[in-house]
């Protein structure tokens, strides 16, 4: 019997060492995931509002959160810039003010500026005051969440350290346009390595924004049975008035070597376009070998032929 009791007190105790063990790893690790976070940084959740159809006299209201994910307590102001984008890959513009960017005149925020300790959250509302006699098509703004700290050592006292913004958009009713051209549909017929990438083009020549569908299907070189495709959740991007944007869709899982009919469907408004092509997988060292070994029948032959006039 009093091996026993001494056996389980023995136990006792290494129940509890284990456990004081594991919890001293636990907080070990929350210690170093805080040290490991950055002095100063700011999230917004969510990131954006699609408010869609936007009727002229009407208010919305909406609300994100505000975070403070760093090490170091910050201040925060709010402001509110115009929404637009530049190039074929959709730079954003915070500054440049167009017929589709009024809406940032348009929004208040319930607070304007705040204080956030480390790990604080606080959620911001807004409201979108839609005036009567506004136009009608696509509108985007962004509120702008700017995070300053206090700068002992200057005598301006405050730093931006970080900007985030929240985007707000939508299509005010009235009379709409919905027209857009599809420019580009492209699929390469050879590749020496995946991924299979097509690639497209498109330009929303209305006056409101929509999204454009991409999908793309992948079948063997013989036969009709899909190997890949994307068809019931396609890509999709937003397209704003009067801009262009490139896109690319990819097979992320295409193999080394093969032969596939590969097709591609964009979709925006009533344009559709559909490419299919036959695409060539082929690595640089098995066309390397390809190559050598035609080289070599053909050396073959002409040698063949050569011996065989001299034996003549």
């Amino acid at each position: 019997m009093k091996g026993i009791k001494e056996f389980c007190q023995c136990l006792k105790i290494g129940v509890v060492a284990l456990s004081v063990a594991i919890a001293n790893m636990m907080v070990g690790g929350a210690v170093m995931a805080a040290e490991d976070a950055p002095e100063y940084r700011l999230a917004i959740t969510p990131t954006q509002k699609d408010l869609n159809t936007i009727k002229p006299g009407q208010t919305y209201t909406g609300e994100f959160e505000i975070r403070n994910t760093g090490r170091q307590d910050f201040r925060y102001e709010i402001s509110f810039s115009p929404y637009s984008v530049e190039t074929e890959t959709y730079e954003p513009d915070y500054e440049k003010e167009t017929k589709y960017t009024d809406i940032a005149k348009w929004i208040t925020v319930d607070a304007e500026e705040g204080f956030l300790k480390a790990g604080e959250n606080v959620t911001l509302k807004y409201k979108v005051d839609v005036p009567e006699n506004t136009h009608a098509g696509a509108q985007a703004a962004t509120i702008m969440v700017t995070m300053t700290n206090d700068n002992e050592a200057n005598d301006t006292a405050v730093q931006t350290v970080r900007q985030l913004g929240y985007l707000v958009y939508g299509n005010v009713d009235g009379e709409t346009v919905k027209t857009a051209e599809i420019l580009e549909n492209k699929i390469p017929s050879f590749l020496f390595k995946p991924p299979v990438q097509a690639t497209s083009l498109v330009e929303n020549t209305g006056n409101i924004y929509t999204v454009a569908k991409y999908s793309v299907q992948v079948f063997p070189l013989f036969g009709d049975e899909e190997i890949y495709t994307n068809e019931e959740n396609p890509d999709g991007n937003i397209i704003f008035p009067e801009t262009r944007r490139y896109n690319t869709v990819s097979w992320d899982g295409a193999p080394q070597l093969g032969i596939f009919r590969v097709r591609q469907t964009i979709e925006i408004f009533d344009e559709k376009s559909v490419e299919e092509k036959i695409v060539f997988l082929c690595p640089i060292w098995f066309l390397f070998i390809v190559l050598l070994l035609i080289f070599f029948m053909i050396f073959w032959i002409i040698s063949r032929i050569v011996k065989r006039k001299n034996e003549k």
